[in-house]
């Protein structure tokens, strides 16, 4: 009988665990769709483009919506059975609190794990995925840019002259570089071919030429240099406006083992490693909030709804305001130094952890618990608002 209560909360847990994550994610991309149409009208993509777009947006939307979902598909079926009378129900056949969350606890550990594998690798991979698919596309830009037989000025410290371009390709052909540095000294290229590439990290932007000849003058000496190549790389400073941070790695493209060198290199410069030590044990601690909202939302999810506006979504609301105040709050002391940065990570998790285990402790014992009433409370200011501003009040 018991295995068979198990599945029937499981069962109860999933369906709307399923459909909120699929809503918030959703309604999550919408935020994104103007920038994809902006893409397709700027650089014309396709629907590869479009697809890797959308695959490498999803990961950043997942962190978040997964936990929230767990914790609205939670409180949605323990109130559904408390209004029903079947957690009374089963109380009354022996069946204690405790029991009633091991079903709940394992779902919280499927979905942990899931969502580690999500904020651990495929998180990084899909910002750099992301930064990837812009780079291309504002080289595109670059290239959609520069006409034929006309000087293209838009690089520090450089004119490009292209005599032939090849669009679908990118390839330039009959290249001709003016380079002036700030030192007085100058270079100019002459090549069969060229084409714009980046560095395998994406931080840099060059301009690839074959087949061609440079002829430098310097300024100091006043010698003159002349040179043939087959191949040669020239670094180009990115243009005012564009997107220079796509050509830089953040904390949030490094995979765990990269971000902990970057750690250790930061340390050994005897430079603040907090906020990186943050970043890293966030991919950790975030996850980890589905156990906390699997102890908070049995007991608050067994509460009598006092108004028929008093639903799930508004409670977990509430929830998730307070975990957000709290872990904002905590890691802005982190990375000042105020605080221990282990202490900014997991301060919310301990803290609503150690709440979470004494309301349960409450419920269990069939104890009122005053806690419960100020995360109801929240929630239902929360839904209150949120209605006044469709009324337009």
């Amino acid at each position: 009988m018991p295995r068979l209560i198990n599945l029937y909360i499981f069962k109860e847990i999933a369906v709307p665990f399923a459909l909120t994550l699929v809503i918030l994610t959703a309604t999550a991309l919408l935020s994104k769709v103007l920038t994809l149409v902006d893409l397709l009208i700027s650089h014309g993509i396709g629907i590869s483009f479009a697809f890797w777009f959308i695959a490498s947006t999803i990961p950043s939307f997942l962190i978040y919506t997964i936990p929230f979902s767990f914790l609205v598909a939670v409180l949605i079926a323990i109130s559904r059975l408390s209004s029903d009378s079947e957690i009374t129900a089963m109380k009354a056949s022996g069946i204690s609190l405790y029991s009633i969350l091991k079903p709940v606890a394992f779902m919280a550990i499927c979905i942990y794990i899931a969502s580690l594998v999500i904020m651990l690798y495929l998180y990084p991979w899909g910002n750099l995925k992301m930064k990837s698919l812009i780079t291309g596309a504002a080289q595109s830009n670059i290239t959609a840019g520069i006409e034929e037989k006309r000087f293209y000025d838009r690089f520090d410290g450089i004119v490009l002259y292209v005599d032939r371009l090849k669009p679908e390709t990118g390839e330039l052909a009959g290249v001709f570089i003016s380079e002036t540095q700030a030192n007085g000294n100058a270079s100019t290229f002459f090549s069969d071919r060229g084409r714009f590439v980046t560095s395998k990290s994406g931080d840099t932007l060059y301009l690839k030429l074959e087949e061609g000849t440079v002829h430098r003058f310097n300024s100091d000496n006043e010698a003159y240099h002349l040179a043939d190549f087959n191949t040669y790389l020239l670094e180009l400073t990115i243009p005012q406006g564009e997107p220079t941070s796509l050509w830089s790695k953040t904390n949030r493209e490094l995979y765990p083992g990269e971000l902990l060198q970057k750690i250790e290199s930061i340390r050994a410069k005897g430079e603040l490693t907090a906020p990186y030590v943050i970043d890293l044990h966030k991919r950790f601690a975030l996850p980890f909030s589905v156990f906390i909202f699997a102890l908070l939302a049995v007991p608050l999810g067994m509460q009598k709804i006092r108004s028929a506006r008093f639903t799930g979504f508004s409670t977990a609301l509430g929830v998730i305001l307070v975990y957000y105040v709290l872990s904002t709050a905590l890691e802005a002391m982190g990375e000042n130094g105020n605080i221990n940065a282990l202490i900014s990570v997991w301060g919310s998790d301990i803290l609503l952890g150690i709440t979470g285990i004494y309301i349960f402790h409450k419920s269990a014992k069939d104890r009122p618990s005053n806690m419960l009433s100020g995360l109801h409370l929240a929630g239902t200011l929360i839904t209150q608002r949120r209605e006044r501003r469709k009324r337009g009040e």
